[in-house]
């Protein structure tokens, strides 16, 4: 029987960052994987979700693909590290569980991988997010606000990505985009769920050389479109400015429609 929750062995946050950069090791498939898992609520998805967002084929089903990719890279993991993996009762090996917690979603009945702590960290600290980076946003670091109490001060020369500030304001705001309230959930059913990315209201020149980030008053979640209009304007636009630039249904299809008229008179 397969086990309920699985918490395995795994290496430090500098080791990850070491992996992540070794190209013998670790390939653009294995950092594509992960950065879709980051994009997801608390870093956790189920395989079959990360099939159907890599491949873009909903008629590909089963997690298969992923599995296999996350073993052989598990396989040439342990090859340079003195890790080993754990076995289920059955004598089968859990390659997953150097890179993943996992356990079964009451559910769903979907098995679920959330990624390690030590390799969030290591993902935030090189840029392998695979969310956008605007530069006119500031990092967020682990602050006073933050259940453990940590306190740290910022400079805003630094671009880094805190999952614990983030699980924070979507907790609060939910994953719905603060903008056009899109939710993917409700667009994609389990696909979507929790996917969402995270805007930062405030922007470097409105702040000094130190600053300490609140998740829930300081971020906000926002879907990849609306996350990159706001940034289409230095500075940014607020999230009132861009809920008065979209344009009315009826007003948006009939530019749509003028447009590709034009465009079709062009090519008589």
């Amino acid at each position: 029987m397969r086990e309920e929750y699985h918490e395995g062995t795994t290496l430090n946050q500098f080791e990850w960052i070491e992996v992540l950069h070794d190209r013998t090791i670790t390939t653009k498939k294995d950092i594509l994987i992960l950065q879709v898992m980051y994009s997801f609520e608390e870093h956790k998805a189920s395989a079959s979700q990360i099939e159907l967002i890599i491949s873009g084929n909903s008629e590909r089903k089963g997690p298969g693909p992923i599995n296999l990719e996350m073993g052989n890279w598990g396989k040439r993991l342990v090859k340079k590290y003195p890790v080993r993996f754990t076995k289920r009762e059955d004598g089968t090996e859990r390659k997953w569980d150097i890179f993943f917690d996992g356990w079964t979603d009451n559910v769903t009945k979907l098995f679920i991988w959330k990624i390690k702590k030590e390799l969030v960290l290591a993902l935030e600290e090189v840029g392998l997010t695979g969310e956008e980076q605007f530069p006119e946003e500031i990092p967020i670091e682990g602050q006073n606000f933050l259940p453990e109490g940590i306190k740290r001060i910022i400079t805003v020369n630094t671009y880094e990505r805190n999952s614990k500030a983030r699980q924070k304001c979507i907790e609060y705001w939910k994953a719905i985009c603060s903008v056009c309230h899109f939710n993917f959930e409700k667009k994609y059913g389990e696909l979507g769920k929790g996917f969402i990315h995270v805007h930062h209201l405030i922007p470097i020149s409105e702040i000094g050389q130190t600053y300490q980030v609140d998740p829930i008053n300081d971020l906000r979640p926002v879907c990849p479109n609306c996350h990159s209009m706001l940034h289409r304007k230095n500075p940014p636009l607020t999230i009132d400015e861009l809920k008065e630039r979209i344009r009315e249904p009826h007003s948006s299809q009939m530019s749509f429609y003028n447009e590709q008229k034009n465009i079709t008179e062009r090519h008589k």
